[in-house]
């Protein structure tokens, strides 16, 4: 797949991800405005005299609706810290891509030493820079080759 089909694909999926944290966020903040609306309408039948228990049950109506709508806040906040969580490992991928795909393009002397450097750099992307030498790639691929770990 082609560099330019893949972000088509990763903008697709993350507008198609936006559009659902929107509806979302506006499902919590119509539940937050039902509820409150509900709450008051239930005092406000109370302060007027109304039946003890229909105010009653209409405030505690709205009292409930609005622990639903912090419930809705709560799922939303997730859905938005794992969008920008996924987003983010697909433009990792898509970089890998582009960089591996950039190889092609270099001189066949070249190729080696600007392959170890991409490997070196998406090995410490999250820690610190690791040297890739010919002793530590022997040694990856004796442990991968033995079944254990490196």
């Amino acid at each position: 797949m082609d560099s330019a089909k893949n972000q088509i694909y990763i903008d697709a999926y993350y507008k198609t991800n936006q559009n659902h944290v929107k509806w979302s966020f506006w499902a919590s903040l119509t539940a937050l405005a039902f509820g409150l609306i509900v709450l008051v309408v239930g005092i406000g039948l109370a302060l007027a005299g109304s039946n003890t228990a229909i105010s009653t049950t209409t405030a505690a109506a709205g009292v409930l609706t609005q622990f639903i709508s912090a419930g809705f806040f709560f799922i939303y906040s997730k859905n938005l810290k794992q969008l920008n969580l996924f987003y983010e490992k697909l433009i990792r991928n898509q970089e890998t891509l582009f960089a591996f795909g950039l190889v092609g393009h270099i001189s066949e002397a070249e190729r080696p030493g600007v392959i170890q450097a991409i490997i070196g750099a998406l090995l410490s992307r999250n820690g610190p820079s690791i040297e890739i030498t010919p002793a530590l790639i022997n040694a990856l691929a004796n442990a991968k080759q033995s079944g254990g770990r490196p």
